[in-house]
């Protein structure tokens, strides 16, 4: 069998394309242990290149500013949450059972490692990102909660993009107290007990 230009034209693109994503989880990986060793500010962009063995101009050139680094590290955290949104076995359960699972996932990937998820979370504040757009969480808990209510399982009255900025509010302000207190309550479980009193006000009595 004879090889085509375009074969080998994808060939070479799929390769290229390959080696750019292994460097810049090399970069990321090596930010992300200087981050948990140093801090983030304390972390300098040379420190990583020269760890990640890239130039620095590679490294913006995958990163332009040091920040996207956080910000790929609550895209990482987000896509979990997204997967496991689509999940037909999650689908199928209870709209309520739903968010309580979306907000484990959430946890379970910050409580795994406290240090950089209080990195990411300081950064985060201090970016004022939040004050620019509306988290795609909270598009995410909209569309949850309107299945919910088609489905008669919430009251038909309730604005459920209030909730849903609720729920996002109230598991920003359990992680900001979680960050403060290592021997306090755990942030699961203080995010599950909102969401129990939240969908106490917002369940149909009659479902």
């Amino acid at each position: 069998m004879r090889w085509k230009a375009s074969d080998r034209s994808v060939e070479v693109v799929g390769r290229q394309e390959r080696k750019r994503l292994a460097t810049r989880k090399s970069i990321f990986d090596s930010a992300i242990h200087l981050f948990r060793e140093k801090g983030y500010q304390a972390t300098t962009v040379e420190e990583i290149a020269a760890k990640a063995d890239v130039a620095k101009a590679t490294f913006f050139k995958h990163f332009p500013k040091k920040y996207e680094l956080i910000e790929e590290m609550i895209k990482q955290r987000r896509d979990k949450i997204e997967l496991a949104a689509v999940d037909e076995q999650v689908g199928q359960l209870a709209i309520r059972e739903q968010i309580r699972y979306l907000m484990i996932v959430l946890c379970q990937s910050i409580e795994t490692d406290r240090a950089l998820a209080i990195i990411a979370l300081n950064e985060y504040l201090c970016s004022g990102e939040m004050l620019k757009d509306e988290s795609p969480m909270i598009e995410l808990f909209h569309q949850t909660l309107e299945r919910g209510k088609r489905g008669g399982e919430l009251r038909q009255d309730i604005p459920t993009r209030v909730v849903a900025r609720m729920l996002w509010s109230y598991y920003l302000e359990s992680y900001i107290a979680w960050s403060r207190d290592e021997q306090g309550q755990s942030l699961e479980s203080m995010i599950l007990e909102g969401v129990e009193v939240i969908f106490r006000g917002i369940e149909d009595a009659g479902a």
